[in-house]
Protein backbone atom coordinates (compact mmCIF):
# COMPACT_ATOMS: atom_id res chain seq x y z
CA UNK A 1 0.00 0.00 0.00
CA UNK A 2 2.60 2.30 0.91
CA UNK A 3 4.55 1.48 -2.68
CA UNK A 4 0.89 2.29 -4.55
CA UNK A 5 0.50 5.53 -2.80
CA UNK A 6 4.14 6.79 -3.32
CA UNK A 7 3.80 5.85 -7.12
CA UNK A 8 0.53 7.60 -7.38
CA UNK A 9 1.79 10.65 -5.85
CA UNK A 10 5.04 10.87 -8.12
CA UNK A 11 2.41 9.81 -11.14
CA UNK A 12 0.16 12.97 -10.06
CA UNK A 13 2.59 15.36 -9.53
CA UNK A 14 4.49 14.77 -12.95
CA UNK A 15 1.68 14.22 -14.69
CA UNK A 16 0.25 17.69 -13.34
CA UNK A 17 3.02 19.47 -14.17
CA UNK A 18 3.33 17.84 -17.61
CA UNK A 19 -0.08 19.39 -18.36
CA UNK A 20 -0.08 22.84 -16.65
CA UNK A 21 3.66 24.14 -18.41
CA UNK A 22 1.96 21.89 -21.93
CA UNK A 23 1.59 24.87 -24.14
CA UNK A 24 2.40 27.50 -25.98
CA UNK A 25 6.39 26.68 -26.44
CA UNK A 26 6.51 23.92 -24.13
CA UNK A 27 3.69 22.51 -25.52
CA UNK A 28 5.92 19.29 -26.84
CA UNK A 29 6.48 17.96 -23.27
CA UNK A 30 3.27 16.80 -22.77
CA UNK A 31 2.54 15.96 -26.43
CA UNK A 32 5.72 14.22 -26.23
CA UNK A 33 4.93 12.58 -23.10
CA UNK A 34 1.62 11.44 -24.74
CA UNK A 35 3.57 9.63 -27.79
CA UNK A 36 6.08 8.16 -24.84
CA UNK A 37 2.94 6.49 -23.26
CA UNK A 38 1.83 5.20 -26.12
CA UNK A 39 4.76 3.32 -27.52
CA UNK A 40 5.18 2.14 -24.07
CA UNK A 41 1.38 0.79 -24.19
CA UNK A 42 1.91 -0.61 -27.84
CA UNK A 43 4.50 -2.48 -26.04
CA UNK A 44 3.04 -3.82 -23.23
CA UNK A 45 0.16 -4.34 -25.48
CA UNK A 46 2.38 -7.00 -27.90
CA UNK A 47 3.82 -8.55 -24.85
CA UNK A 48 0.65 -9.46 -23.55
CA UNK A 49 -0.54 -11.18 -26.91
CA UNK A 50 3.00 -12.64 -27.58
CA UNK A 51 3.59 -13.54 -23.15
CA UNK A 52 4.62 -16.89 -24.18
CA UNK A 53 7.10 -15.93 -27.24
CA UNK A 54 10.32 -13.88 -27.18
CA UNK A 55 9.88 -10.55 -28.17
CA UNK A 56 10.44 -10.47 -32.34
CA UNK A 57 10.98 -8.22 -35.00
CA UNK A 58 7.39 -8.37 -35.50
CA UNK A 59 6.66 -6.83 -31.72
CA UNK A 60 9.13 -4.12 -32.48
CA UNK A 61 7.51 -3.28 -36.05
CA UNK A 62 4.17 -3.09 -33.67
CA UNK A 63 5.66 -0.38 -31.30
CA UNK A 64 7.53 1.91 -34.33
CA UNK A 65 4.00 2.17 -35.86
CA UNK A 66 2.53 3.16 -33.10
CA UNK A 67 5.09 5.62 -31.60
CA UNK A 68 5.38 6.77 -35.89
CA UNK A 69 1.37 7.00 -35.47
CA UNK A 70 1.36 8.74 -32.41
CA UNK A 71 3.92 11.43 -33.16
CA UNK A 72 2.53 12.18 -36.81
CA UNK A 73 -0.98 13.22 -34.67
CA UNK A 74 0.25 15.63 -32.21
CA UNK A 75 2.64 17.34 -35.01
CA UNK A 76 0.32 17.80 -37.39
CA UNK A 77 -3.10 17.66 -36.38
CA UNK A 78 -3.34 21.60 -35.75
CA UNK A 79 -2.19 21.84 -39.52
CA UNK A 80 -5.70 20.49 -41.03
CA UNK A 81 -5.05 21.48 -44.44
CA UNK A 82 -2.27 18.24 -44.75
CA UNK A 83 -3.34 16.25 -41.23
CA UNK A 84 -5.75 14.32 -43.03
CA UNK A 85 -3.87 13.64 -46.15
CA UNK A 86 -0.76 12.46 -44.52
CA UNK A 87 -2.67 10.16 -41.66
CA UNK A 88 -3.94 8.60 -44.78
CA UNK A 89 -0.85 8.18 -46.59
CA UNK A 90 0.45 6.65 -42.98
CA UNK A 91 -1.94 4.34 -42.46
CA UNK A 92 -2.29 2.80 -46.35
CA UNK A 93 1.91 2.77 -46.04
CA UNK A 94 1.46 0.80 -42.73
CA UNK A 95 -1.18 -1.79 -44.30
CA UNK A 96 0.92 -2.10 -47.37
CA UNK A 97 4.11 -3.16 -45.09
CA UNK A 98 1.41 -5.81 -42.96
CA UNK A 99 -0.17 -6.71 -46.17
CA UNK A 100 3.65 -7.61 -48.11
CA UNK A 101 4.61 -9.43 -44.67
CA UNK A 102 1.32 -11.55 -44.63
CA UNK A 103 2.34 -12.55 -48.40
CA UNK A 104 5.90 -13.07 -47.95
CA UNK A 105 6.57 -14.19 -44.46
CA UNK A 106 5.85 -18.18 -43.51
CA UNK A 107 6.14 -16.86 -39.32
CA UNK A 108 3.50 -13.60 -40.02
CA UNK A 109 -0.26 -15.49 -40.04
CA UNK A 110 -3.63 -13.96 -40.61
CA UNK A 111 -3.37 -13.91 -36.16
CA UNK A 112 -0.55 -11.88 -36.12
CA UNK A 113 -1.55 -9.49 -38.97
CA UNK A 114 -5.05 -8.51 -37.27
CA UNK A 115 -2.69 -8.52 -33.60
CA UNK A 116 -0.63 -5.78 -35.06
CA UNK A 117 -3.45 -3.73 -36.22
CA UNK A 118 -5.17 -3.80 -32.97
CA UNK A 119 -2.02 -2.86 -30.84
CA UNK A 120 -1.27 -0.04 -33.40
CA UNK A 121 -5.14 2.18 -33.08
CA UNK A 122 -6.15 0.38 -29.46
CA UNK A 123 -2.55 1.88 -27.85
CA UNK A 124 -2.30 4.76 -29.57
CA UNK A 125 -5.79 7.02 -29.96
CA UNK A 126 -6.39 7.63 -26.89
CA UNK A 127 -2.94 9.60 -26.07
CA UNK A 128 -3.27 11.00 -29.19
CA UNK A 129 -6.41 12.35 -27.64
CA UNK A 130 -4.82 13.32 -24.57
CA UNK A 131 -2.10 15.35 -26.62
CA UNK A 132 -4.76 17.63 -28.85
CA UNK A 133 -7.33 18.20 -26.38
CA UNK A 134 -4.66 19.85 -24.22
CA UNK A 135 -3.97 21.98 -27.21
CA UNK A 136 -7.38 22.94 -27.12
CA UNK A 137 -7.12 24.10 -23.53
CA UNK A 138 -6.06 23.02 -19.94
CA UNK A 139 -9.42 22.64 -18.84
CA UNK A 140 -10.41 19.55 -21.13
CA UNK A 141 -7.36 17.36 -20.15
CA UNK A 142 -8.39 18.43 -16.15
CA UNK A 143 -12.33 17.74 -17.34
CA UNK A 144 -11.42 14.34 -18.30
CA UNK A 145 -9.26 12.79 -15.93
CA UNK A 146 -12.01 13.91 -13.61
CA UNK A 147 -15.04 12.28 -15.28
CA UNK A 148 -12.48 8.97 -15.38
CA UNK A 149 -11.36 9.66 -11.64
CA UNK A 150 -14.36 10.51 -10.28
CA UNK A 151 -16.25 7.99 -11.78
CA UNK A 152 -13.91 4.90 -10.84
CA UNK A 153 -13.96 6.32 -7.61
CA UNK A 154 -17.78 6.34 -7.04
CA UNK A 155 -17.97 3.01 -8.56
CA UNK A 156 -15.90 1.61 -6.58
CA UNK A 157 -16.77 3.34 -2.93
CA UNK A 158 -20.82 2.16 -3.74
CA UNK A 159 -20.19 -0.75 -5.28
CA UNK A 160 -18.34 -2.35 -2.13
CA UNK A 161 -20.59 -0.78 0.13
CA UNK A 162 -24.20 -1.58 -1.95
CA UNK A 163 -23.37 -3.69 -4.76
CA UNK A 164 -25.19 -7.29 -4.86
CA UNK A 165 -25.96 -7.34 -8.55
CA UNK A 166 -22.76 -8.45 -10.60
CA UNK A 167 -22.09 -6.10 -13.59
CA UNK A 168 -19.43 -8.54 -15.30
CA UNK A 169 -18.66 -11.48 -13.49
CA UNK A 170 -16.55 -13.33 -16.05
CA UNK A 171 -14.13 -10.13 -16.74
CA UNK A 172 -14.04 -8.00 -13.30
CA UNK A 173 -16.21 -9.66 -10.60
CA UNK A 174 -15.67 -6.85 -8.22
CA UNK A 175 -17.50 -4.11 -10.32
CA UNK A 176 -20.95 -4.18 -9.48
CA UNK A 177 -24.04 -2.49 -11.38
CA UNK A 178 -25.01 -0.35 -8.19
CA UNK A 179 -21.06 0.65 -8.43
CA UNK A 180 -21.34 1.46 -12.03
CA UNK A 181 -24.21 3.35 -11.66
CA UNK A 182 -23.02 5.60 -9.37
CA UNK A 183 -20.09 6.20 -11.09
CA UNK A 184 -21.73 7.34 -13.83
CA UNK A 185 -24.62 9.61 -11.99
CA UNK A 186 -22.10 11.35 -9.58
CA UNK A 187 -19.13 11.11 -11.37
CA UNK A 188 -20.61 12.47 -14.44
CA UNK A 189 -22.69 14.93 -12.43
CA UNK A 190 -19.57 16.40 -10.25
CA UNK A 191 -17.92 16.85 -13.76
CA UNK A 192 -20.33 18.51 -15.31
CA UNK A 193 -20.45 21.19 -12.23
CA UNK A 194 -16.50 21.75 -13.39
CA UNK A 195 -17.08 22.34 -17.21
CA UNK A 196 -20.09 24.59 -16.17
CA UNK A 197 -18.16 26.35 -13.62
CA UNK A 198 -15.07 27.12 -15.92
CA UNK A 199 -16.93 27.12 -19.40
CA UNK A 200 -14.72 26.04 -21.90
CA UNK A 201 -17.19 24.21 -23.63
CA UNK A 202 -19.73 27.01 -23.98
CA UNK A 203 -22.75 24.36 -23.62
CA UNK A 204 -25.94 24.67 -21.43
CA UNK A 205 -25.89 22.32 -18.17
CA UNK A 206 -28.35 19.86 -19.62
CA UNK A 207 -25.84 19.33 -22.71
CA UNK A 208 -23.04 19.30 -20.17
CA UNK A 209 -24.24 16.33 -18.41
CA UNK A 210 -25.19 14.69 -20.90
CA UNK A 211 -21.79 14.37 -22.58
CA UNK A 212 -20.53 13.84 -19.01
CA UNK A 213 -22.79 10.84 -18.16
CA UNK A 214 -21.55 9.56 -22.01
CA UNK A 215 -18.01 10.42 -21.31
CA UNK A 216 -18.05 8.08 -17.83
CA UNK A 217 -20.29 5.26 -19.71
CA UNK A 218 -17.49 5.26 -22.30
CA UNK A 219 -14.87 5.17 -19.56
CA UNK A 220 -16.34 2.29 -17.84
CA UNK A 221 -16.74 0.30 -21.09
CA UNK A 222 -13.17 0.80 -21.89
CA UNK A 223 -11.94 -0.28 -18.32
CA UNK A 224 -14.12 -3.31 -19.09
CA UNK A 225 -12.83 -3.87 -22.36
CA UNK A 226 -8.86 -3.69 -21.10
CA UNK A 227 -9.80 -5.93 -17.94
CA UNK A 228 -11.38 -8.69 -20.51
CA UNK A 229 -8.42 -8.61 -22.63
CA UNK A 230 -6.43 -9.31 -19.06
CA UNK A 231 -8.43 -12.06 -18.37
CA UNK A 232 -8.27 -14.14 -21.71
CA UNK A 233 -4.50 -13.44 -21.79
CA UNK A 234 -4.20 -14.49 -18.18
CA UNK A 235 -2.70 -11.58 -16.69
CA UNK A 236 -2.87 -9.49 -13.38
CA UNK A 237 -1.31 -6.38 -14.91
CA UNK A 238 0.33 -5.18 -18.01
CA UNK A 239 3.30 -4.46 -16.78
CA UNK A 240 4.56 -2.71 -13.60
CA UNK A 241 6.11 -0.17 -14.94
CA UNK A 242 4.63 2.07 -11.68
CA UNK A 243 5.06 -0.37 -9.20
CA UNK A 244 1.63 -0.79 -7.17
CA UNK A 245 -0.15 0.37 -10.00
CA UNK A 246 0.82 -1.50 -13.19
CA UNK A 247 1.63 -0.41 -16.21
CA UNK A 248 0.74 2.48 -18.87
CA UNK A 249 -2.39 0.72 -20.08
CA UNK A 250 -3.46 -0.38 -16.04
CA UNK A 251 -3.69 2.97 -15.36
CA UNK A 252 -5.23 5.42 -18.26
CA UNK A 253 -7.77 2.55 -19.63
CA UNK A 254 -10.86 4.05 -19.09
CA UNK A 255 -9.48 7.40 -19.69
CA UNK A 256 -7.93 6.59 -22.74
CA UNK A 257 -11.79 5.68 -24.73
CA UNK A 258 -13.33 9.12 -23.10
CA UNK A 259 -10.46 10.86 -24.65
CA UNK A 260 -11.66 9.72 -27.91
CA UNK A 261 -14.90 10.28 -27.20
CA UNK A 262 -14.00 14.15 -26.00
CA UNK A 263 -11.88 14.23 -28.64
CA UNK A 264 -14.38 13.50 -31.49
CA UNK A 265 -16.87 15.76 -30.37
CA UNK A 266 -14.75 18.68 -30.10
CA UNK A 267 -14.22 18.30 -33.64
CA UNK A 268 -17.92 17.93 -34.90
CA UNK A 269 -19.06 20.88 -32.91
Amino acid sequence: MKQRFITGTLLVIILGLLIYFGEGPLAFLFSGFCVLLASIASWEFSRMLYRDKPFSFFNYLAVLFTFGFALMNVIFFSQPSIYFQLILLYIIAMFLIYALLYVFSTNFTFKDFSNQILTVFYTSLGFIAFANLRILGIHFVIYLFLVAMLTDVFAYLIGVKFGKHRLAVKISPKKSVEGAIAGLVIGGSLSALYAYFFDFLELNLFLLLLISFSLSLISQIGDLIASKFKRENNIKDYSNIFPGHGGVLDRFDSSMFAAIFLMIFMMVI
